[in-house]
């Protein structure tokens, strides 16, 4: 038998959801939780969800015959995510395929010369845009660029924040931007979808103007000992440049904090998506006079090989963040860099392991974090609030890649 549900409660937490979602992305919003607290305390809470979801609403279908952890994969017409938008342009080299609902896909041209990793990336972006998004392809990836792209955005949909999964995070782009810097791209930020300079924004922004929950998140990871965070900045790098690397290195993210021993702490990130490291290889006397201090991080016989193109760009930002920590000024008891990267980024993930081979033993002024194990560990800390739509969401966008897959 299907268990009842508050009618307007479900179509109230499906409207904050994306135009997929899976029945656990229904079930376990805060919303549900706090209007069904007899079902959901129920061991066949999410049983009844997904049966009432297939006989009791019109508004969502089953768009796949398999499950995964999170329950079967939903299309949602009551999501606010995803408003209607004119049908995807027919591209002559990149014909359209049918989704499971059985509209058409139109993942528009992708880069025959990317990398496996970066095809990849490009297609699931592409397949956002057409599927969940349903917007046209659009040019790129410089804005005098006239070939259309799978991943872009055209114009008036990047003004309009299409590349943002939440509105709030558009307006904190838009911020960003009327501050100004070299460090932010605007093409790149509103109009490329593979970009990690987005990614950075939509898996950062909901935290800037938040600090309970910024420090609910940051405290998700140990090492770095949070008590509670003071301000966050997008692109930032400390001034003025000549008292640190006197170069623009700057940090994708930047997090001030209350360390656990009462202390002014912060943490620099780096976010990687696609994009390769910088292949210039940058060496200069600033640059080594913060690997000579009594807390350095790097072993002596690193000194040499420190600057290796491989992981020249890498070096530079953990310097930044070092400088950071022992300029003179002593603002900062700790500090550390934080490598945001994905999961399936073989090349990355090689980088990483061979710099950090270059770190004394028990360093804890760079940490490496995987996307997935940083989205799991979040969804956990906000499995019950109102925040989880946008963490679901930024799953869907950058990490169920089989949802693509399974779409086409």
């Amino acid at each position: 038998m299907t268990q009842t549900f508050r009618d307007e409660i479900v179509r109230q937490c499906l409207r904050d959801l994306g135009e997929h979602f899976r029945t656990m992305d229904l079930s376990q919003h805060a919303d549900m939780l706090a209007g069904h607290p007899e079902q959901s305390s129920h061991t066949q809470y999410n049983a009844w969800v997904g049966k009432y979801l297939s006989q009791q609403c019109p508004h969502v279908r089953r768009a796949e015959a398999r499950s995964n952890a999170r329950g079967a994969l939903w299309r949602n017409r009551l999501s606010r995510c995803s408003p209607p938008s004119p049908a995807p342009v027919h591209h002559d080299d990149a014909p359209a395929t049918m989704g499971m609902n059985g509209a058409a896909i139109d993942l528009g041209p992708q880069n025959p010369r990317d990398k496996p990793f970066t095809a990849r990336m490009r297609r699931h972006q592409s397949w956002y845009r057409s599927a969940v998004l349903r917007l046209p392809a659009g040019t790129g990836p410089q804005p005098q660029s006239s070939r259309i792209l799978g991943n872009m955005l055209q114009a008036n949909d990047a003004q309009l924040g299409r590349n943002f999964l939440t509105p709030e995070i558009h307006e904190v782009a838009r911020a960003r931007l009327r501050h100004g810097g070299r460090s932010v791209e605007p093409f790149r930020l509103l109009h490329n979808m593979l970009s990690s300079q987005p990614m950075c924004f939509n898996l950062f922004g909901p935290l800037v103007h938040d600090a309970a929950l910024a420090t609910r998140l940051l405290q998700c990871i140990p090492s770095l000992q949070v008590e509670r965070v003071l301000s966050i900045q997008l692109e930032h790098a400390p001034e003025p440049a000549r008292e640190y690397l006197a170069d623009g290195t700057s940090f994708d993210a930047f997090i001030e904090y209350q360390h656990r021993d009462g202390r002014r702490a912060f943490v620099g990130i780096e976010t990687k998506l696609t994009e390769p490291f910088s292949q210039n290889v940058h060496d200069t006397p600033a640059y080594r006079r913060w690997m000579s201090g009594p807390t350095s991080p790097w072993r002596r016989e690193a000194e040499a090989s420190a600057s290796a193109i491989a992981h020249n760009q890498l070096w530079r930002d953990h310097l930044l963040a070092v400088a950071l920590r022992d300029h003179p000024a002593q603002r900062y008891a700790h500090g550390a860099l934080v490598l945001v990267r994905h999961p399936l980024d073989q090349s990355c993930a090689s980088i990483v392991a061979g710099y950090e081979r270059l770190l004394t033993e028990g360093d804890e002024t760079f940490i490496d974090q995987p996307l997935d194990q940083l989205i799991e560990s979040w969804q956990a800390a906000i499995a019950n609030d109102r925040h989880h739509p946008w963490i679901a969401s930024f799953r869907q966008r950058y990490l169920a890649l089989d949802q693509s897959e399974e779409a086409l």
